[in-house]
């Protein structure tokens, strides 16, 4: 081979291993660049994952949000606080199925909470919380206590003891600007749970519904019963006393049986006002009030009917049962007053007696026939109850 020949496949060669090299470097860059890409992408997949979970995250939490306000609008016309509490928890458990919710309310008094509504959590026992509410350290802090689990935040005392309780969220419930009661939601599974501060946030606001509900349902509850109240008895008034009347007519009417009207008026009264004066008075009518309380049955009812009469009605008694009751009544006021705690001493009563349905069949007709007794027993002496058989 000619030296030319020689020189020609030397520089043929190292062309080829040049462009050999090229490729070697053009493919490192191609298989670096589609590594970056599936890092890219892997990347990608994870954000889109991400984002798919928050995404159904929010769209679950607008969707309970407008549950919520769709909820508070229903409670708002609920009738009692009892059905407002149970809707309440049933709610909230269905929306947080991974806990038990409880509903705590103050009693009257304000010496005790008690279960207003509960549901979930079988093995929580209803009555854990039910404490004195300044015990209550939401209620006494007046702000949501939060532990999601127990060692995370303060967690109850209470539940210390209750292995289901893993974590709890207790939010006060407010009246007046006042905490009465608690919403307790008891974390019974820590897996698959979906409670964070934003949660909380919808829970609270939730709450503050539920609060304005119950005491908007008192406010209500106490202005009916205080339209329907003798104020310086205590006694229902001559209002309660017809709507009572009017609904035992219309009852013994539908399903037949008898009742007793019996309309009682003080002796002398005017003779203890004029002589004591109208203080004295007042205090004759309480003691008759609780005189009347004293005496009557649970079923009976005793109402104040005006100035010094009162109205008692005695559902499903007899004339017997009924003059039974009523001599008792006076017989027990009269030695009341002899007691020494009034100025006037051995003041008496007197009744007229009607009885559905000998003596009627309308609540006017029965009050006719109870008057004209009244009447008929002042004229022959007071200190007695007449009927019309008498």
């Amino acid at each position: 081979m000619s030296q030319g020949s020689e020189i020609q496949e030397e520089n043929v060669h190292d062309a080829l291993k040049k462009l050999y090299n090229s490729f070697d470097e053009i493919l490192a860059r191609l298989t670096e660049r589609e590594q970056q890409l599936r890092t890219d992408l892997e990347d990608l997949k994870e954000r889109e994952a991400a984002l798919s979970a928050s995404y159904a995250q929010e769209y679950m939490r607008r969707e309970r949000l407008q549950e919520i306000v769709k909820l508070t609008e229903i409670l708002h016309n609920m009738t009692s606080e009892e059905e407002i509490c149970k809707a309440a928890a049933r709610f909230l458990h269905k929306i947080y199925p991974n806990t038990a919710v409880r509903l705590l309310c103050a009693s009257s008094s304000r010496t005790k909470m008690a279960v207003a509504g509960r549901s979930g959590g079988h093995g929580v026992v209803p009555e854990t919380c039910c404490i004195a509410p300044l015990e209550c350290l939401a209620v006494r802090m007046s702000k949501p206590v939060v532990s999601f689990t127990r060692e995370e935040g303060i967690f109850c005392r209470l539940l210390g003891s209750c292995e289901e309780a893993l974590g709890h969220i207790c939010i006060p419930l407010f009246s007046e600007g006042t905490a009465f009661g608690c919403l307790s939601l008891i974390i019974t599974q820590l897996e698959g749970s979906v409670l964070d501060s934003e949660e909380i946030e919808i829970i609270s606001l939730f709450a503050h519904h539920v609060g304005l509900a119950v005491s908007n349902r008192r406010l209500l509850r106490f202005a009916v019963r205080e339209s329907f109240t003798d104020q310086l008895t205590g006694l229902p008034n001559r209002r309660y006393a017809m709507e009572m009347l009017n609904r035992e007519v219309e009852r013994a009417a539908r399903y037949g049986g008898n009742f007793c009207v019996v309309i009682v008026d003080i002796d002398n009264f005017k003779v203890v006002n004029d002589t004591y004066g109208h203080n004295e008075g007042d205090r004759v009518l309480i003691l008759l009030a609780e005189t009347a309380r004293r005496c009557l049955r649970k079923t009976d009812i005793a109402a104040r009917f005006g100035g010094e009469e009162f109205l008692f009605i005695f559902p499903e008694t007899t004339l017997e049962g009924c003059l039974k009751v009523v001599e008792r009544f006076r017989a027990s006021f009269c030695e009341a007053t002899m007691s020494g705690i009034l100025k006037a001493g051995g003041i008496t009563v007197s009744a007229g007696v009607a009885r559905y349905p000998e003596d009627g069949r309308t609540s006017l007709a029965l009050l006719e026939v109870a008057d004209r007794c009244l009447y008929m027993a002042k004229a022959n002496g007071r200190d007695r109850a007449v009927w019309s058989d008498a």
